[in-house]
């Protein structure tokens, strides 16, 4: 009687955790996090844009960092401000630190990056490279060189 046994593959949470992990180690920060923004990876054939919803963001906790690859967001939000009298009675907005990282399938040029913050929404744009061409490049000798 053959015996099979059954693969279970892991869950995208685990795959994601991994590639934070992998990521962090790269760029040498470890972070906790307390929720992960959703996003949204659009390409044009010039460059990607990663679109992430990020409420209630405090600017000056937000960092973005680029790799040839691949984009890590992080930072903090803060607590709806509502107006005297105001509470809240149920929220889905999430509060605190938070990481998210986007695997690019091309490389980008990394001192091109830009990004703008508006209405919750956070649009990093990420110019692809322009492609490598092969080419062959012949080399003179020195006819300069000492025996």
């Amino acid at each position: 009687m053959m015996l099979l046994t059954r693969y279970s593959f892991p869950t995208f949470e685990e795959i994601q955790r991994q590639f934070d992990q992998a990521f962090d180690e790269i760029t040498q920060t470890k972070t906790v996090t307390d929720w992960t923004p959703a996003v949204q990876l659009e390409e044009t054939p010039e460059q990607y844009i990663v679109r992430a919803v990020i409420p209630n963001l405090d600017k000056n906790e937000l960092d973005i960092e680029v790799a040839k690859n691949g984009i890590a967001i992080s930072g903090k939000t803060l607590e709806t401000e509502l107006p005297e009298g105001h509470k809240i009675t149920y929220s889905e907005f999430p509060v605190g630190q938070f990481r998210r990282v986007v695997s690019l399938p091309e490389a980008i040029v990394q001192t091109e990056v830009k990004a703008e913050y508006t209405d919750g929404i956070l649009t990093v744009t990420l110019p692809k490279a322009p492609e490598v061409i092969h080419r062959v490049v012949k080399v003179n000798l020195n006819s300069e060189s000492q025996s």
